[in-house]
């Protein structure tokens, strides 16, 4: 008798539960992407990019607001406050941090305070902005009548298939620089001031501009040199560029890789196989590459991307991971100062 009253009371529960819940889901605001920034004068700048409502049109607009504060505490307080809604970031899908910001602040820290954010997304990708990341979110817009996270679902997905999209989700970061084994690499995105400025031009004669895809997404061919973000021959409705990476050395970013070098080191992360063959004091990092594999052919490319990872002290390939291998403790490995010696290290690719 008393699991069949339970049954009866359950509907009703459920009903008012989900009544309660629906009206409260209704009264938030769900930001699909967020930025920070450090201003001139030393504030942080929180940003975010949210659905305003459906036009008459049936499509989603999207407003944009910012506040800034002493800390990113501050600023998201300030920001939460002046909204009509409480924020819940269970949406975001990407995570914007200008250029300068990460190249000036310890990743880890701003990362973090994100991260532990209650409604925060996890899987957000973390992205650099190759400028501030407000005036690139002011310039994002969806293609092609999509949903803003429909269409950066979609982006990310195709460019992870092609080798062009780094594992930069908030929790890998925050994993990657908290362990101090490898560096992580970050998505980079601009805002192409050529196609602003046509933009403006067509919008100014009523035209649409002619969108069509960089390379071919049924090829995995390396891309041509030089391709990086902000500088894409392309014509599009959005000026905002997604391709290459930023490499990260002591907790910062210290430099970009364009879209072909970003392809040579996801393939070598993915097919290689990694070795740190130590001597004494001398150190050597292999790569070893199996015959058939699509790298073999393509060793100097390799090579000049890991050559440049050595430049900007950026170990995300592992070097380090592997070399602590060899030490029977982490004192030991600390006394061997591996960081150091790692940009200095000669490469060596050869056949696994």
């Amino acid at each position: 008798m008393k699991r069949l009253a339970l049954g009866a009371l359950l509907p009703l529960c459920l009903l008012l539960a989900g009544g309660c819940s629906y009206a409260a889901i209704e009264r938030q605001t769900f930001p699909i992407c967020i930025g920070v920034d450090i201003t001139d004068g030393g504030q942080y700048e929180f940003s975010i990019q949210a659905p305003k409502g459906d036009s008459t049109d049936g499509s989603t607009t999207y407003e944009l607001m910012s506040a800034t504060g002493d800390t990113l505490e501050d600023a998201m307080r300030i920001l939460a406050a002046s909204t009509p809604y409480p924020l819940n970031f269970c949406q975001v899908r990407q995570c914007m941090i200008g250029y300068s910001t990460a190249a000036t602040t310890q990743l880890r820290t701003l990362l973090r305070a994100l991260f532990e954010l209650p409604t925060m997304r996890s899987s957000a990708m973390v992205t650099i902005a190759l400028g501030t990341a407000l005036d690139t979110l002011k310039a994002q817009k969806p293609e092609f009548g999509m949903r803003l996270s429909t269409h950066l679902d979609m982006l990310f997905k195709r460019l992870w298939e092609q080798n062009l999209l780094p594992d930069s989700s908030l929790a890998a970061c925050v994993r990657l620089l908290g362990s101090g084994r490898r560096d992580p690499l970050l998505f980079v995105c601009a805002v192409n001031p050529l196609l602003e400025a046509e933009k403006t031009d067509e919008s100014a004669a009523g035209q649409e501009a002619e969108a069509f895809a960089v390379g071919e997404p049924w090829s995995d061919d390396l891309l041509p040199e030089d391709l990086l973000a902000g500088m894409l021959p392309r014509s599009s409705e959005s000026p905002v560029e997604y391709l290459g990476s930023a490499a990260v050395s002591d907790g910062r970013v210290s430099g970009v890789l364009t879209a072909r070098e970003t392809q040579a080191v996801l393939r070598a992360r993915a097919q290689a196989r990694l070795r740190v063959a130590i001597d004494g004091e001398q150190v050597q990092l292999q790569i070893l590459l199996d015959e058939s594999s699509e790298l073999y052919g393509q060793q100097a490319e390799l090579m000049a991307a890991v050559e440049k990872l050595q430049r900007l002290d950026c170990d995300t390939l592992g070097f380090t991971a592997i070399a602590a291998t060899h030490f029977g403790t982490d004192a030991q490995f600390e006394a061997f100062a591996f960081r150091r010696r790692y940009s200095q290290a000669p490469v060596v690719i050869a056949p696994r």
